[in-house]
């Protein structure tokens, strides 16, 4: 197993190294050697990987950025030329995977482009794209990715990562990464990976009709106690609505009896009869002398009508002379004092004539 793994890592390596050697009639000879190679493997539910490898050459000065400009303008010229180089050669790879595995492999879809990017610093950059078919194990719950390239050695200028879909979540992964996401490993070099590594598993998330299945049985157990929650709020919604309905009932009743038990004559003081007549301060001034006079029998000393209406001498003379002047009373002297009645009151036996002109 380690001699097949050493094979697979010197065959990916010689198909990571990015020359424009003659490949076909009129290719140039030149060559550029990569700085930097970033290899990137987005491993899918069904076991291919979708990979991309990204040789970045530092673009330092004139003869550099000319050297790229070159190779650039070439790669662009004949790029299936330069995929088809670049797939026979990963093929050897893929055989060697399939003899170590013994799962078919095949590369697929090549492509590749050039562009130039600053990282820090200016990076001309050649970057292939290709499916690797059957690179990790899977089934419906996990994937196992790793085993086609076991024994890989990455010098310090090439790091490794490792991506699985978002709907699965790390188990396992050997060596430990340099660094690490959500959904991803990487491993930088200087690196050698044992006979068995690289190694990544992944388990997919439980889908929502199996975790449903994982809850019925606390489904199946909290189902009536649930009913009975619900029945009993219920039960008491009801209970607390005829409550209210009775509570409504009584007091209407005890206004209804309240109302019937005050239908006799109203009292001004628990105990008299009320009358018609509306309160004192809705009255008139002559209204309330002529209601004084009835009160006192048709016949009041005029000081007294001053007294019991809290009024001046003067209002009280000029209230009721409008009266006398209106046949609404009489007056009359009794000694020093003016009497006060109403036109039908019997004053037989007085001594003194009504003095006519007195206010």
């Amino acid at each position: 197993m380690r001699r097949v793994s050493a094979v697979l890592a010197v065959v990916l390596l010689a198909a990571l190294a990015p020359t424009a050697a003659a490949a076909a009639g009129g290719l140039s000879q030149q060559s550029v050697d990569a700085d930097v190679v970033v290899m990137t493997a987005d491993v899918t539910a069904s076991g291919d990987a979708m990979w991309t490898i990204d040789y970045r050459v530092r673009l330092a000065d004139d003869n550099e950025t000319q050297a790229f400009e070159e190779l650039q303008a070439e790669i662009r010229t004949n790029e299936s030329v330069y995929a088809d180089r670049f797939r026979d050669r990963l093929n050897r790879t893929a055989r060697a995977g399939t003899n170590a595995t013994g799962r078919e492999m095949a590369i697929e879809n090549v492509s590749v482009e050039t562009s130039r990017e600053n990282v820090g610093q200016s990076y001309g950059v050649v970057s292939y794209a290709f499916r690797w078919t059957n690179f990790a194990t899977s089934n419906d719950t996990h994937i196992r990715a790793g085993d086609a390239i076991a024994g890989l050695y990455l010098d310090r200028n090439t790091s490794l990562t490792v991506r699985w879909p978002v709907e699965y979540r790390r188990v396992g992964v050997r060596p430990s990464p340099d660094g690490e996401t959500d959904r991803s490993v990487a491993w930088q070099g200087r690196q050698s990976f044992a006979d068995d590594e690289p190694t990544v598993v992944t388990e997919k998330y439980p889908p929502f009709s199996d975790a449903l299945g994982q809850l019925s049985p606390i489904v199946s157990f909290a189902a009536p106690l649930l009913a009975l929650a619900v029945l009993a709020a219920a039960g008491y919604a009801v209970y607390r609505y005829v409550r209210t309905d009775e509570t409504s009932e009584m007091v209407a009743g005890a206004t209804a009896s309240s109302e019937s038990d005050s239908d006799g004559p109203p009292t001004d003081d628990g105990g008299s009869e009320n009358t018609d007549t509306p309160p004192a301060e809705l009255l008139s001034n002559e209204e309330q002398v002529l209601k004084l006079l009835r009160e006192n029998g048709g016949r009041i000393k005029q000081q007294r009508v001053a007294s019991d209406l809290d009024w001046t001498a003067a209002k009280t003379s000029q209230v009721i002379g409008n009266l006398r002047d209106e046949g609404e009373l009489e007056t009359f002297r009794i000694g020093r004092e003016n009497v006060v009645t109403l036109p039908e009151t019997d004053v037989t036996g007085d001594t003194e004539p009504p003095a006519d002109g007195d206010k």
